[in-house]
């Protein structure tokens, strides 16, 4: 009775385990109206900011958000790399070193779907330049 009691407590456990990993990793934030599209990728655990109208934002995972990069970054024409999202970028790289963890380059991105396309690209070459190399890009799934 006992190594039937281990067995179905350990199968309960594995299930809890693999249960919690699958679920919604991300949680859209309000200050972005994501656009639509058609996905069938899970989204995975990364380094996760907001792009909207205000500027980028750390993703607090429903906190409020801390501002990273201001609009005035993205209006400042001489600047191809965002100051404030390269330092953030490069302080988390750095503090996944420093705690021995593997540094995966990984991001993913929520970004209004008004955001300009120049500013996009400023942030993606951001990201390009701390070696965050794969990038996603959190959207709402297209009903069918």
């Amino acid at each position: 009775m006992n190594s039937m009691m281990d067995m179905m407590t350990i199968i309960l456990l594995f299930l809890l385990k693999s249960f919690s990993t699958s679920g919604a990793l991300i949680q859209p934030s309000p200050l972005v109206d994501l656009p639509r599209a058609q996905r069938d990728l899970e989204p995975k655990k990364a380094v996760s900011i907001l792009v909207s109208q205000s500027g980028v934002f750390e993703d607090m995972a429903g906190k409020d958000p801390r501002i990273i990069a201001g609009p005035d970054e993205f209006l400042n024409t001489e600047n191809i790399v965002l100051p404030g999202l390269e330092i953030y970028l490069s302080d988390y790289k750095a503090f996944q070193e420093r705690v021995g963890m593997q540094f995966k380059g990984e991001i993913t991105i929520q970004c209004d779907k008004e955001i300009p396309y120049e500013w996009v690209l400023k942030v993606i070459n951001t990201c390009g330049q701390t070696d965050f190399g794969t990038i996603d890009f959190v959207v709402k799934k297209e009903q069918t």
